[in-house]
C-alpha cells in the first residue's frame, strides 16, 4: 500500500512540475491603411526560413497560430486584392516563442 502511495505522489509531482514546450502566437494584420484585414495569409518560418505553419486572419484581421515549438521565428503576411499584392516584404518580424507564453504580434503590409 506504502508503494502505491509514493507512486501515486511521485506521479502528481511529475505533473505539476512538467511544463509545455509549446507556445501561441496570437496578432492583427492589415493592409491598404487598415481597409483590408480578412483574409490575409500569416507564414510563420523557423530562422532557417523553412515554413513551419500558415493561417488566415478572420473578418477583423486577428489571427492566432498555437502550439508552436519553442525558438525562434520570421513572421511575414501577404494578401492580393485584385491585380495588387500586399505584404510585409523584406521586414519580417523575428519572434521569440516560448512555452505557456503568449506572444503578441502587428503587421502592416504595404503595396508591392
Amino acid at each position: 500500500m506504502k508503494r502505491i502511495i509514493y507512486l501515486i505522489a511521485i506521479l502528481f509531482a511529475f505533473a505539476a512540475c512538467s511544463k509545455s514546450d509549446e507556445g501561441k502566437i496570437i496578432g492583427t494584420a492589415s493592409a491598404d491603411g487598415g481597409s483590408i484585414v480578412s483574409g490575409i495569409t500569416v507564414k510563420l518560418y523557423k530562422m532557417n526560413t523553412q515554413l513551419y505553419t500558415t493561417t488566415t486572419t478572420d473578418s477583423e484581421g486577428n489571427f492566432t497560430l498555437s502550439g508552436i515549438e519553442s525558438g525562434n521565428y520570421y513572421i511575414g503576411a501577404t494578401v492580393e486584392s485584385g491585380s495588387i499584392v500586399y505584404d510585409t516584404g523584406n521586414n519580417n518580424q523575428i519572434v521569440y516563442v516560448s512555452g505557456e507564453i503568449v506572444k503578441e504580434v502587428t503587421l502592416s503590409l504595404s503595396e508591392r
